[in-house]
């Protein structure tokens, strides 16, 4: 007795097809993409080492430091500076290596040396050679010139070495922050990402055909409805309101509790409120404050703002966030100046926001509170200095 041969239906025949074309195709872009994926990571950790460099440079003053180089730890304020390098270095597990030299013909000077597990600090004062790695850069770093990231692989380990100069008040090059990272580190990154995106992918595609086909199949439609929590938004902005601020804060606190913390706040306060209120009305001044608020979207991004109440508002960076911190509150105040004098725009389109940042410090904040005044005092302060005036 023959038996029945059970063959494939079309349907069954166009999924296998277009399965395997799924297959091929995320296995051709995997292999194309990860060379262009390594190259992109190493620019990503560029710019991330650049604002680490940026937050370590800030902590240093430039006319202290041949002062640092003569007496070491009994200048005045160096422990203390050491010691707020060691805690951001600490925030930035990534970092393997992080220094301060002055750089000088017969070598680099130590200014700040960060010792780790394997490799002790160098001494204020101490001279280090200057490795082979460097050796096309030596004449800019001696002219005090940013010079361009070097990956080099010696006795320390296969690394990239990001080098920003640090300038005095005259424009001198007073000495260089450098951080260090372990390419062994970013490479194993790079093939975890590509992998775990592949296999997101495959299982991401393979799920939505199955479910589409068993949906179409059965005609049920299952509608996923994301509703946000209106009691968590303001309704004149849509952006977060106080009470989802001070959500926020309770994690915050927690974090501080539990010895993770690691962020910053900006309070921002839009100024001229009341004159445009008064002079073109309060829709005139719901405009100019949305428009504010925008501008606080565009630079820090609208999860992170929060209206706090009337012409106030405050935005909470977190963890590597922070490296973006000093240039975003740059960001905002150069678009406040060019919207103070662009005359192309109406007088409540011409927004003026005063901004002050604290990142907390475990030495002198015990809450998130504590760090929200000192961003507050701040705020005041560049309110005073500033010396837009609006003609309208």
């Amino acid at each position: 007795m023959r038996r029945k041969v059970h063959s494939m239906t079309i349907g069954q025949r166009v999924f296998l097809a277009l399965l395997l074309c799924i297959v091929v195709v995320l296995a051709t872009v995997g292999i194309s993409s990860s060379r262009l994926f390594r190259e992109y990571e190493l620019v990503d950790c560029i710019e991330y080492a650049h604002g680490i460099n940026g937050l370590v440079a800030a902590e240093i003053d430039p006319s202290k430091v041949d002062e640092y180089l003569s007496k070491g730890h009994s200048a005045p304020g160096y422990d203390e500076v050491l010691a707020r390098l060691y805690r951001l270095r600490d925030a930035f597990p990534d970092v393997e290596f992080l220094y301060v030299y002055r750089i000088e013909p017969d070598g680099c000077h130590v200014v700040f040396d960060l010792d780790t597990d394997k490799v002790p600090a160098g001494k204020p004062g101490d001279v280090v050679e200057f490795d082979s790695s460097f050796s096309t850069n030596i004449d800019d770093l001696l002219a005090g010139k940013e010079v361009e990231p070097v990956i080099s692989d010696d006795k320390f380990g296969h690394l990239l070495t990001v080098y920003d100069p640090i300038y005095d008040r005259d424009g001198n090059c007073q000495c260089y922050v450098a951080v260090d990272f372990l390419m062994g580190q970013i490479d194993a990154y790079v093939q975890q990402v590509l992998l775990s995106v592949a296999a997101a992918s495959a299982f991401s595609i393979i799920a939505f055909m199955v479910v589409g086909y068993f949906i179409t199949k059965q005609r049920i439609v299952r509608p996923i409805d994301r509703v946000e929590h209106q009691a968590y938004r303001d309704a004149l902005t849509g952006v977060k309101n106080k009470a989802a601020y001070e959500e926020r804060a309770k994690s915050l606190d927690a974090g501080i509790i539990s010895g993770n913390a690691v962020f910053a706040i900006f309070m921002l306060d839009v100024n001229f409120l009341k004159r445009v209120n008064d002079e073109y009305g309060h829709e005139r001044g719901d405009e100019y404050l949305c428009a504010s608020c925008a501008l606080m979207c565009k630079i820090f991004g609208e999860d992170r703002v929060y209206r706090f109440g009337g012409d106030e508002f405050v935005v909470v960076l977190e963890g590597n966030e922070l490296v973006d911190a000093t240039d975003m509150l740059y960001d905002l105040k150069k678009a406040v100046r060019l919207q103070t004098v662009d005359k192309s725009l109406e007088p409540w389109e011409r927004v003026s926001v005063a901004a002050g940042m604290a990142v907390y410090d475990s030495s002198v904040d015990k809450s998130s509170m504590d760090v929200l005044k000192r961003a507050d005092q701040k705020m005041y302060e560049h309110k005073k200095a500033m010396k837009a005036v609006r003609q309208d």
